[in-house]
């Protein structure tokens, strides 16, 4: 070959490499984002994974139990219903106890006087606090009060005990009995009420938390959906790059193939001579690129589809996005 060929033919193998390597920096930096993508793809299946992993194992755990423990509330809500109509049934065939009508009215009689006792007092300390009095007007007021404070005493001591004579009658009757009882069990079922507005109130709040669960795990999957989109969008350039970049590669080869063995046809039509060492080697070479190349394809359509990769496979494309 002359000199003037091996210039031509050095500018073109430039050339080449440029547009080679340029295209191979697109589709590494394509190859860097799509990877990015599928990180971010991960994170947000992990997310949506985790969401709902609390959701069933954690609050649904929760919101059973709260209405496991309803559901017994309620049947001893029924229970105890049934049992408080059944006593005041009872209590109601019983006659109300009728006590001396003497020992009420003596009751009755001490508790005013213990009222009109005590009016008299204050008026006798206002008197003393609100006017200016004589010493001798004074202490008479004085001893006066004094006096009552022993009379009230002595009537309110009078009244405990009579109030016990009656209470002791009544806790004897069988209608009293009855009647504590009711309000013994009336006592418990507000207990019980109360118990069962907390653990409403328990599960309506895991119910909550659940359903804020479900909206998050939704977000996630609506942004799982934006990163398929993107990968897609990537992966259709990267394709397309690539099947630029094979077109180049094989354009590449064959003008090559054809500058080394065959010379111009202004010089000459008189092809390079070879050996047949040199042939097989090169036939060689050129089956192996154009095998690596098919299977390079294969492997990148397989990784596009999202396909599991084999070993090799998973190697020519690391090989290939480090070039």
């Amino acid at each position: 070959m002359s000199g003037n060929t091996y210039n031509n033919f050095g500018h073109f193998i430039t050339d080449a490499q440029k547009e080679i390597k340029e295209l191979v920096n697109k589709r590494n930096q394509l190859n860097n984002k799509i990877k990015r993508y599928i990180e971010s793809f991960q994170r947000a299946e992990y997310e949506i994974y985790k969401s709902l992993f609390n959701t069933k194992e954690y609050y649904n755990k929760k919101r059973y139990y709260s209405s496991k423990k309803i559901r017994k509330l309620r049947r001893k809500v029924l229970e105890y219903e049934d049992f408080l109509d059944f006593l005041i049934t009872e209590r109601n065939k019983r006659k109300k106890p009728d006590l001396n009508r003497n020992l009420l009215n003596l009751i009755k009689a001490l508790d005013n006087s213990i009222k009109e006792i005590n009016k008299r007092i204050n008026d006798f300390n206002k008197r003393i606090k609100n006017h200016i009095l004589r010493i001798e007007e004074e202490i008479y007021l004085v001893e006066k009060i004094g006096k009552l404070e022993k009379k009230k005493q002595k009537r309110v001591k009078l009244l405990s005990e009579l109030k016990k004579v009656k209470i002791t009658k009544l806790q004897s009757t069988d209608y009293y009995k009855a009647d504590s009882r009711i309000k013994l069990f009336e006592t418990m079922l507000k207990g019980i009420n109360k118990d069962l507005i907390k653990w409403s109130n328990k599960r309506k709040n895991y119910h909550k938390k659940m359903l804020d669960l479900y909206r998050e795990a939704r977000e996630f999957r609506n942004l799982k959906k934006k990163m398929e989109n993107k990968l897609k969008e990537n992966r259709d350039v990267a394709e397309h790059y690539y099947q630029h970049y094979l077109e180049i590669i094989n354009q590449n080869e064959s003008d090559i193939i054809k500058k080394i063995w065959f010379k111009p046809k202004a010089k000459s039509p008189r092809r390079e001579i070879i050996t047949p060492r040199l042939e097989s080697i090169i036939t060689r070479k050129v089956m192996f690129k154009q095998h690596k190349n098919e299977r390079l394809a294969v492997a990148l359509e397989k990784q596009k589809l999202g396909k599991k990769l084999d070993f090799y496979e998973f190697k020519l494309i690391l090989e290939q996005s480090k070039k």
